[in-house]
């Protein structure tokens, strides 16, 4: 997500201060995780490996718990984010910090799901048993931003929704299509709608997710 920078993450993740844990992450089946440091004056990261510490594929990851130990002031929240980076030796392109939710003082802990299972870079890293470093990030900010964010971030996911549905319906349409009808037209059967949503809806009940991978898939 563009405008999101923890930078001291992309060097040695030397705290700014040692104290006791603020935050922990559960990811089922691994040891509870509490590594976050401070790396600006309201930013927290964690950074695990895989394989290393996170001992399955990202993409098997459907889910992640971010918790508080301590409470947080008034009028102030978390936004959590991810990214994913190469790890030494690796030539996987980094992603940017996307956003997995946030944390309030009426939410101190919170199941997110991750989506990794139908991010493309992801399925590529577990596909090819790249070597990546994934870093949790922590900003703390008020409420007001908070809904900003989030707002903004569910009308990015609609469109992006919408564009993948559009995709996979004119995919389907091209399938049809013999090239009688010249340059810039289709040919396509009367009821080409109905098939189409037929198969949509049949491939919805086996995999919510399945038109939002990537088009190689």
């Amino acid at each position: 997500m563009e405008g999101v920078h923890f930078p001291a993450q992309q060097l040695a993740l030397t705290s700014t201060s040692q104290g006791p844990s603020l935050f922990g992450v559960v990811i089922s089946g691994l040891p509870v995780r509490t590594g976050f440091v401070q790396v600006d004056s309201n930013k927290y990261a964690c950074r695990l490996t895989c394989p290393g510490d996170i001992t399955v594929p990202l993409t098997s990851v459907t889910e992640l718990v971010i918790f508080l130990f301590q409470p947080l002031p008034p009028q102030q929240g978390i936004l959590c984010y991810w990214q994913m980076a190469a790890a030494t030796g690796s030539q996987q392109e980094a992603t940017g910090f996307e956003l997995l939710g946030s944390l309030t003082p009426d939410h101190p802990s919170r199941i997110f799901h991750t989506g990794w299972g139908e991010h493309e870079q992801m399925v590529q890293v577990s596909s090819s048993n790249t070597p990546v470093i994934l870093t949790l990030g922590l900003s703390v900010e008020p409420m007001d931003t908070i809904q900003n964010v989030q707002q903004n971030n569910k009308e990015s996911h609609r469109l992006f929704v919408a564009q993948k549905i559009a995709t996979d319906l004119y995919r389907f349409l091209q399938s049809f299509d013999t090239g009688s009808a010249g340059s810039g037209q289709m040919v396509v059967p009367k009821n080409v709608f109905d098939l189409w949503y037929q198969r949509f809806e049949s491939r919805l009940k086996r995999n919510p997710n399945f038109f939002l991978k990537s088009e190689d898939d």
